[in-house]
């Protein structure tokens, strides 16, 4: 019934009893609605699929001590609420796998969208699996998606919808601007709920049976590229190291080239210190 908000007392979760959410759970500062049974379902049902997959949420952990800080500092950087980061482990859970649709990286963006927002994409390059620049491309999205529908409720929905999509939703239905009082598709109904659930799992995971990772990295140098490197096997024999590990620290790399491309561009390469302390806390290798 529109107004009326359902609050059922308990719910059944994990084989137990817990209290009802929080009148105060909000996305992005803005206030979370239930307004029917069938809403608290959607959101108690990620949040069981979650804390019943152990070995994967787990690794989610993992993943969420070792990537979240970098996504946290680009956000701020562009101005964005925290609660955006959310959207990048509803998507992808923080993994580097390529949906059935060709959407991949942390934020799971298809290669035309990428492109829209900035990112290279092509047989050497793919940088919907770099953190910064993917999670730039994003921000760049979310900005454009809250210049047209003023919530970052409604922002973050049409990531999974699409601004033309949702715009048309809001069309169809008299320009209704509420998330909770759109009809929406399933899937994007759904949405903002699996959101909140990535959120009050992350944020609370000894509720759930589960701690947060200290994860140690090697020392790493950054190495700017300049110049087109043809054979990057032979590049990396001075760093000793070799192209399976420059590529699990630097996903985004594709091939055994880099191109530069266009005059002034270049490439920043992350590399584990295996011999010794770096003089530079930058080289450039022309």
């Amino acid at each position: 019934m529109p107004g009326i908000e359902f609050s059922p007392l308990k719910q059944l979760r994990f084989q137990k009893q817990l209290t009802k959410i929080s009148d105060n759970l909000n996305f992005a500062g803005e206030k979370v609605h239930f307004k029917s049974p069938q809403a608290y379902n959607n959101y108690y049902k990620e949040l069981r699929i979650n804390t019943e997959n152990n070995s994967s949420t787990r690794l989610l952990m993992y993943y969420v001590s070792l990537y979240m800080p970098r996504i946290e500092a680009v956000l701020k950087s562009q101005g964005l609420p925290e609660d955006i980061k959310y959207v990048a482990v509803a998507e992808s859970n923080l993994t580097l796998n390529t949906s059935h649709r060709g959407a991949c990286g942390f934020w799971q963006m298809r290669d035309f969208t990428a492109r829209e927002f900035g990112l290279e994409v092509n047989d050497e390059v793919d940088q919907r699996y770099d953190l910064e620049k993917s999670t730039l491309a994003a921000s760049r999205y979310f900005k454009q998606a809250y210049g047209i529908f003023h919530s970052w409720t409604l922002a973050a929905a049409s990531y999974n919808r699409g601004i033309s999509g949702l715009q048309r939703d809001i069309e169809r239905q008299e320009d209704q601007s509420s998330y909770y009082d759109l009809d929406l598709n399933d899937e994007t109904s759904k949405y903002i709920y699996k959101i909140l659930s990535m959120k009050e799992l992350v944020s609370n995971p000894k509720k759930y049976g589960l701690k947060r990772y200290r994860v140690s990295l090697p020392r790493m140098k950054s190495i700017k590229i300049t110049e087109s490197i043809p054979d990057l096997k032979a590049f990396l024999i001075r760093y000793y190291v070799s192209l399976d590990e420059l590529k699990y620290y630097n996903p985004w790399v594709m091939a055994n080239s880099l191109t530069i491309k266009k005059p002034g561009s270049s490439y920043i390469l992350m590399i584990p210190v295996k011999n010794g302390p770096s003089k530079t806390p930058v080289d450039t290798i022309k």
